[in-house]
């Protein structure tokens, strides 16, 4: 009679639980793009003004991402995996032709604005819990930046004095179980340049300029 009911309240405890606990939501994905902006096309350096160049080169490394609703964030990575990468370093000025194809370095079709656009670059794409959002921060940081036309400068960036690598955008954002969420960022890589001795202070014009629910 006792194991009976020592049984009994086994099965008890065990419905009891499984009627409070509620299903865990499924996660859904955030995608964090970068682009630099159409009509940011030239910089002024030591009197000479650039021209679009497909071996011009201004890395940019976007890195330590989260996404903050309140105080709570969610960490960002670069891919969906299980690798945990949590940054990449991407060409802001890449350009590629109309149709998509991205120009290569010996093509010989002169470039201009008319024929190409920058290359919209995913930075981050990872899962994360679904809810409301209202922040995003991460860093952004580059080395240097190299025009080849009218003629090869190579030039070093710093980040302006006092200034922290991480920056935060506030936007209002939500994240649907299974559904892609989409943050477009947008870039003034020349407008964010400062002369500065013999470098370039980098004051990271940056600004979301869409928030898409795919």
């Amino acid at each position: 009679m006792l194991k009976r009911l020592t049984c009994f309240a086994i099965v008890l405890v065990l419905n009891s639980c499984q009627t409070v606990v509620e299903p865990s939501p499924d996660p859904g994905i955030l995608r964090v793009t970068l682009k630099a902006n159409e009509a940011d096309t030239t910089i002024i350096i030591q009197s000479d003004t650039s021209r679009l160049s497909r071996w011009d080169e201004f890395n940019l490394t976007v890195s330590q991402g989260r996404l903050y609703r309140g105080s709570n964030h969610a960490l960002l990575y670069a891919k969906r995996s299980i690798d945990r990468i949590q940054g990449s370093t991407v060409n802001i000025l890449h350009r590629e032709w109309l149709n998509g194809v991205p120009i290569k370095k010996t093509d010989i079709t002169e470039i201009n604005t008319k024929n190409s656009r920058y290359i919209t670059d995913v930075v981050f794409e990872c899962f994360v819990p679904p809810g409301t959002y209202d922040s995003l921060t991460f860093t952004l940081t580059a080395t240097e930046i190299l025009i080849f036309i009218p003629k090869v400068y190579q030039n070093p960036i710093q980040l302006p004095p006092g200034t922290r690598p991480q920056m935060q955008l506030s936007t209002n954002m939500t994240v649907n179980e299974g559904r892609v969420t989409q943050v477009n960022l947008e870039i003034l890589p020349f407008g964010s340049l400062s002369r500065y001795r013999d470098s370039y202070l980098f004051d990271r014009k940056v600004r979301v300029v869409g928030v898409d629910n795919l």
